[in-house]
């Protein structure tokens, strides 16, 4: 007589599911940590997740798993060189409309515009801006510095202002009562800090004070000639366009939005008399 065999018992399978539960909870929580790290743009932490999720990923767990698509659709490189695009077409369009305003406003050569990594930088003359020797503004100068700040307004970056002198210490004039370069550097970049804050209304939070006196002279215009003094004697308005590595960790980078370009530029001149706009004078200071 054959004996029957007793019936295994039954697993119990009731709680499997909580294995399928944990990796979805797991999958989804990467899911929100990647969405989070692409809102907000920064490049320091952006890489230390990369690289964090590079070596959980590449586990023997998931050996069979590739992450190479990861790799190559976003990096670091990929996000840095967005930046860098959208860095240089806004420098671009600021450029063009300052260059725009400094034509119409009849200053010639002695307003110039240029460009770097770091930013925009409008340059002008110190014969077009202050009386020779002073740090006090001339008529036409508040007018022009009304203009070019209007579009400075549209944007969101930080701008220095920093004065540059000649060689000329201002009292072997005999007319000034500036002590050395450093005091008529001071007071011309503190004159035209207060114009663009009182009459212009710009946030003065976005604004900084640098002064260089005699000792920054222009690349290849050392202070050996009268001309090369006149072109050295500036106010330089610098637009900082802040760089991703800059940026302090934890605090979004902001890709700054180019100004808009108008049609046209109304052409304008500064109620000034002719001799303030004409060409740079080789007076010293």
């Amino acid at each position: 007589m054959a004996l029957k065999s007793k019936p295994k018992p039954e697993k119990d399978r009731s709680e499997r599911w909580l294995l399928t539960y944990a990796d979805l909870i797991t999958l989804l929580m990467v899911f929100f940590v990647i969405l989070y790290s692409f809102s907000i743009i920064d490049i320091r932490r952006f890489l230390s997740l990369k690289g964090s999720l590079d070596q959980a990923f590449n586990q023997g767990a998931l050996s069979a798993t590739s992450t190479t698509g990861l790799n190559d659709t976003v990096s670091g490189s990929s996000v840095q060189a967005q930046i860098a695009a959208a860095n240089e077409a806004a420098e671009a369009s600021l450029a063009t409309e300052l260059q725009q305003i400094a034509q119409a406003s009849g200053s010639g050569q002695e307003v110039t515009i240029s460009t770097s990594p770091a930013g925009v930088t409008l340059s002008m003359a110190a014969n077009l801006l202050f009386q020779s020797g002073t740090g006090d503004l001339k008529p036409g100068a508040k007018q022009l510095l009304a203009q070019i700040a209007q579009p400075l307004r549209d944007i969101q970056n930080p701008i220095e202002l920093v004065a540059n002198t000649d060689d000329i210490q201002p009292a072997a004039g005999g007319n000034s009562s500036y002590l050395d370069n450093w005091e008529v550097g001071n007071a011309r970049a503190h004159s035209v800090l207060r114009t663009l804050v009182d009459e212009d209304k710009f946030p003065e939070a976005r604004l900084s004070l640098g002064n260089n006196a005699q000792f920054q002279p222009l690349p290849g215009s050392p202070n050996t000639t009268a001309e090369n003094r006149a072109r050295n004697r500036r106010v330089d308005i610098f637009v900082v366009f802040p760089r991703p590595e800059d940026q302090p960790i934890g605090q979004p980078f902001q890709i700054p939005g180019p100004a808009a370009i108008p049609a046209a530029v109304p052409a304008t001149r500064p109620a000034a008399p002719a001799a303030s706009i004409s060409g740079v004078s080789p007076a010293s200071n």
